[in-house]
């Protein structure tokens, strides 16, 4: 799909991350053409700091992730429980 407005658009290589190669951000349209002095600077700044906050929220979300399948969920802890009464409780039966 085309559009007959022109949009601008920044592309961030050389992110320091291990998943993402490039960033690409298509600013919002604007009245006016003409960028005020320094705007290009602080659109690029708020694009790294885009990117730091949602690679910061994977580790955050993969680090969750690590230590929840590390855990032992209650019922399985339960059922493992269960058993050993029930091997216990058949074993002492054959001794008797």
């Amino acid at each position: 799909m085309t559009d007959k407005k022109s949009r601008r658009v920044i592309i961030i290589n050389n992110i320091q991350s291990g998943t993402i190669d490039q960033a690409i951000f298509i600013l919002k349209s604007d009245k006016s053409d003409i960028l005020p002095a320094g705007a290009d600077i602080s659109i690029a700044n708020e694009a790294q700091n885009i990117i730091n906050n949602y690679i910061r929220q994977v580790e955050h979300h993969k680090s969750l992730m690590q230590k929840k399948s590390r855990r032992i969920p209650g019922w399985l802890k339960f059922l493992a429980a269960t058993a050993v009464i029930a091997a216990f409780i058949v074993f002492s039966a054959h001794i008797i």
